[in-house]
């Protein structure tokens, strides 16, 4: 599948898909197509199943899949695939999010 054509490789937890995320993959597609690839989370907030349909929902992204432990390094790499791996960052978009949902429950 990713022999033919242009394509962007989004690998993250998506823990929960936020609609900063998705205008970021939308950003990100650039006239290529885009594979997300969903990994797995220790204590998730959702599981990587219902993450990886939610994404799939998006119009900018092409296929889903969901990483089988550590298949990210299993990925094809060739000059008409491009990779983005942040699992750092992606980490800390799920605890900025819990923390706003927290003080937003504190609040009301």
């Amino acid at each position: 599948m990713l022999a033919e054509g242009e394509w962007l490789v989004v690998v993250g937890y998506f823990d929960p898909l936020t609609a900063k995320q998705a205008k970021r993959l939308a950003n990100l597609k650039n006239g290529r197509r885009v594979l997300v690839l969903v990994t797995h989370k220790d204590n998730a907030l959702l599981p990587v199943e219902a993450r990886a349909v939610l994404i799939a929902a998006l119009r900018d992204v092409d296929r889903v899949a969901v990483a089988k432990g550590g298949s990210e390094s299993e990925l094809p790499v060739n000059a008409h695939v491009q990779t983005i791996a942040d699992l750092d960052e992606d980490a800390l978009r799920t605890r900025e999010f819990v923390k706003f949902v927290l003080e937003r429950q504190h609040t009301t």
